[in-house]
């Protein structure tokens, strides 16, 4: 069986590869994208394929904001470019989001409307967030596929000792640190984490770990955390899985205070080495296996969030225990729910 995915996003996101290669064992060949195509970049970047299904992933791609004077054209070009995609392939698509972050608008959401309708089937990471789905773009049950995100840390080395990451990052051992990782955005909350840190009596430090998204967001963090004497520290630069590995094994907790977020595969990683994770209830799409003694869920900052923060340091990271997790987002069974879905629909 042949299978395209689209866009290419192997170099930010392990997620592509990592399916694509526990995909061959199932006997399905995946082929991506190969160079740019203008103009529709969808439907010609199929252009000479001779397979069975496109497999959609972040179709926000192929009407980016790049603020380059053709973001209009690349929003009101996506129907066609969809339909003639169409004609030739069915689509299945996997809801890594519910809607793009850091971006709203009507062309956007008639744009999501579109690939919704036109996905023979679409994959959600968690029973929450197929529902989100049904009831944000009336998508029929039957059409919704519940399987989990896989592993990532699959893709990375066994973290180093943790006395071996402080000394490499400057961090006395007796600091407890909670760690936020990955790109520094607007949607991730970062914000009113800083404010919470320069009021709140804590002597835990919280690292912001990752590169901003732009120039000005992150010389806007770096101001915002200045000035005050609060235990925060900033590392805003890209993380190479090394870097990323260093901080995981230093951090006594991790912190998820997204504004919203659909699947998070920052908090899988995390969940997969067994690092303690913070996170609101709200964002109950993400499907951490919970109850579990390494994740803790909290109302809000204002409220119950420095209580939540003291039960996750007072529990140890542990690989061990994230075990049962581990097994349960191996590849080779996500892969395996894949192919039998493709075959059905393709």
């Amino acid at each position: 069986m042949k299978v395209f995915f689209a866009p290419d996003y192997r170099k930010g996101v392990a997620y592509q590869a990592l399916l694509a290669d526990a995909l061959a064992d199932q006997g399905v060949e995946v082929t991506f994208p190969y160079g740019h195509r203008r103009v529709l970049p969808l439907s010609r970047g199929i252009e000479g394929w001779n397979g069975d299904l496109l497999h959609l992933h972040w179709p926000e791609k192929f009407f980016e904001l790049r603020r380059d004077g053709f973001d209009f054209v690349r929003k009101i070009r996506y129907p066609l470019d969809l339909s003639l995609t169409l004609r030739r392939v069915p689509i299945l698509l996997t809801a890594h989001d519910l809607r793009p972050h850091n971006r709203s608008g009507r062309l956007l959401a008639v744009n999501f409307q579109r690939t919704y309708d036109a996905a023979r089937a679409i994959i959600a990471h968690s029973a929450k967030a197929a529902d989100a789905v049904a009831a944000t773009y009336n998508v029929k049950p039957e059409k919704l596929h519940v399987i989990p995100h896989g592993d990532l840390s699959v893709s990375m080395q066994p973290l180093p000792a943790r006395r071996d990451a402080r000394a490499a990052l400057g961090i006395p051992e007796a600091e407890r640190l909670c760690l936020m990782f990955g790109t520094v955005e607007p949607y991730k909350g970062i914000e009113p984490v800083i404010d919470w840190w320069r009021t709140a009596a804590t002597a835990t430090t919280v690292a912001i770990a990752g590169k901003p998204f732009s120039t000005e967001y992150g010389a806007a963090i770096r101001r915002r955390s200045q000035g005050t004497g609060a235990k925060i520290r900033l590392d805003l630069t890209w993380q190479s899985d090394q870097a990323l590995e260093r901080w995981l094994a230093a951090a006594d907790c991790v912190l998820f205070h997204y504004q919203a977020i659909f699947t998070s595969g920052a908090a899988c990683l995390a969940r997969s080495f067994g690092v303690p994770i913070l996170i609101p209830h709200r964002l109950d799409t993400v499907d951490l296996a919970e109850p579990h003694p390494l994740v803790f869920r909290f109302d809000a900052l204002e409220t119950d969030f420095s209580a939540a923060l003291d039960r996750a340091l007072a529990v140890r990271p542990d690989y061990a225990a994230a075990a049962a997790w581990r097994q349960s987002t191996a590849w080779p069974e996500i892969a395996a729910q894949t192919a039998r879905l493709y075959r059905a629909i393709a």
